[in-house]
């Protein structure tokens, strides 16, 4: 006779959690930049940064995650070479504030493709899939939509909403509001100097539900891992238009200028040859 599957309780869920993520991601602090270019194409740089205490800690046990995340980029540029919209790769590390920085910028021929192309690194990298497993729902993936004349809408979701009208088999409210906000808690003290950021870049953000710059060229959205978990957990969307180019009101600008200039240049010549004329 089997004995029935043991489920975790909430409480016990929401404790666990921090431990589970201090363990899977590694502490990490990670910087994603899009750029959506006037010819249309797009470029995006994920910038990872180890503290170097995490990096002597997993040598110490044997792991060197290091070596693990410049395999994955070898992997990775083999297969996204192997795309022709791809037009660039790079893969570079750098040392700052007592982080080990690792950068991977990619660029592609058409922006529409860069989340179909990232998505496609993702699978390839096993510290990309490890980072994934301790974010829960927080997914990095993101899609880039054309709607002509120059503007784009760049849109990232983080999981789904949670249903949250009761408690299924007759779990106490006030105790398992109790274990999350102590779990978050824990989470906090262990992860909040960590943080996701996204930023969006082209000529002008018309519309954003992220923080403009003074210029208005660039959106900006920071989570730390914690907050980046609670997102996912209320279905979280990150959205921003972007004009990669002069926008179609501005084009009668651009043209009728140069031209106005033109008519009055011809028009002043026929009015000095007259002059010469009589």
């Amino acid at each position: 006779m089997t004995s029935p599957t043991v489920r975790p309780s909430p409480r016990l869920r929401w404790l666990l959690a921090p431990l589970v993520l201090l363990t899977l991601t590694g502490c990490f602090d990670l910087l994603q930049e899009i750029w959506i270019l006037p010819d249309g194409s797009g470029r995006v740089v994920f910038d990872i940064g180890l503290p170097r205490t995490f990096i002597d800690l997993a040598r110490s046990q044997g792991k060197d995650p290091l070596e693990e995340m410049r395999a994955d980029a070898r992997t990775t540029e083999a297969e996204l070479k192997k795309d022709p919209d791809v037009t660039k790769f790079e893969f570079r590390e750098y040392e700052e504030n007592g982080q080990q920085h690792l950068v991977y910028d990619l660029t592609v021929r058409d922006a529409t493709r860069l989340g179909e192309l990232q998505k496609r690194a993702m699978e390839q990298s096993a510290t990309a899939k490890q980072a994934k497993q301790g974010q829960g729902k927080a997914e990095l993936a993101f899609r880039i939509e054309r709607r002509g004349f120059g503007e784009y809408v760049y849109v990232q979701s983080f999981g789904e909403p949670k249903n949250t009208a009761g408690a299924p088999g007759g779990t106490n409210e006030a105790a398992e509001r109790a274990a999350r906000d102590f779990g978050t808690q824990m989470a906090r003290a262990l992860l909040g100097n960590h943080f996701y950021i996204v930023r969006v870049h082209g000529q002008t953000i018309p519309e954003t539900n992220g923080t403009l710059n003074e210029k208005k060229d660039t959106v900006e959205w920071k989570y730390s891992l914690v907050d980046l978990v609670d997102a996912a957990g209320k279905g979280t969307e990150l959205r921003a238009v972007v004009q990669a180019a002069p926008p179609l009101w501005l084009w009668p600008v651009v043209l009728g200028v140069p031209l106005l200039v033109l008519l009055l240049a011809v028009k002043a010549a026929r009015r000095q040859r007259a002059r010469r004329t009589v």
